[in-house]
């Protein structure tokens, strides 16, 4: 939006520069006339100061419509752009509030999820899940019984793999990796505690992003039934989501 309104003021249209170099030519072939006509009294022996009475409320009249029309028109197209930006965020909110988060969300039987113990689950292959199934770069953790755990992205695996690779460890030590070893690093870890959200059934994209602009690493949102952590999974809805159906 910064760039569009950039756009605008550095790139004048082609009727923006009609329009400037039309008042540009009334401007200046009235000052001319007026200098005429001001010109044409002195030469008939008129006074100069009654010609300087009758010119002068002209000449000012020209000087504050320039200025008007000038300064104006600034005040006015950036005034028109402040409130074209607040009008698209309003009708941003209004199009998220009337958009069920279950019309939007991603079925938990249409996602890559994991029910296992993080100790059972082996970092390498989770990427090969991941590369596999092509239903994103993200690992929703869930657990036996379908309660939210974890979102895991797939670039904190890599990242904490490289880690792990770069601070000596073998092939071997890599292929024994597992989720529980990420969740107990201290870097790693600290993060996965909000990576995501829980709304209810009945609420909308606008909750789901409220719910998710709360907290400071969180990406994603599940949705159960009256939005609590212990209820069953029935879907979830990404950032991604959100801000595709925001747009206006």
């Amino acid at each position: 939006m910064a760039q569009e309104s950039a756009a605008d003021t550095s790139q004048p249209t082609a009727n923006q520069w009609h329009r400037d170099l039309l008042a540009l030519i009334v401007v200046v072939a009235s000052l001319l006339g007026v200098a005429v006509l001001g010109a044409v009294g002195i030469y008939k022996g008129e006074p100069a100061k009654e010609v300087l009475t009758m010119l002068l409320p002209v000449i000012g009249t020209w000087v504050g419509t320039v200025l008007a029309f000038y300064f104006g028109k600034e005040q006015l197209e950036a005034a028109n752009r402040t409130v074209d930006r607040l009008a698209r965020q309003l009708t941003s909110e209004e199009k998220l509030r009337s958009i069920k988060v279950t019309e939007k969300m991603i079925p938990r039987s249409d996602a890559f999820v994991a029910t296992q113990e993080p100790s059972e689950l082996k970092l390498l292959e989770v990427l090969s899940g991941l590369e596999k199934q092509q239903k994103g770069n993200r690992l929703p953790m869930l657990t036996q019984q379908g309660q939210p755990r974890y979102v895991v992205h797939r670039s904190t695996i890599d990242r904490f793999i490289a880690k792990r690779a770069a601070a000596g460890a073998t092939t071997d030590d890599l292929q024994k990796l597992t989720m529980a070893d990420l969740i107990k690093d201290p870097e790693f870890g600290k993060n996965l505690q909000n990576t995501f959200a829980v709304v209810p059934k009945s609420g909308t994209l606008a909750d789901a992003k409220r719910a998710m602009d709360a907290l400071q690493w969180c990406q994603d949102v599940f949705v159960t039934e009256a939005g609590t952590n212990a209820e069953t999974v029935l879907g979830w809805v990404t950032n991604g989501i959100i801000e595709a159906n925001s747009r206006v």
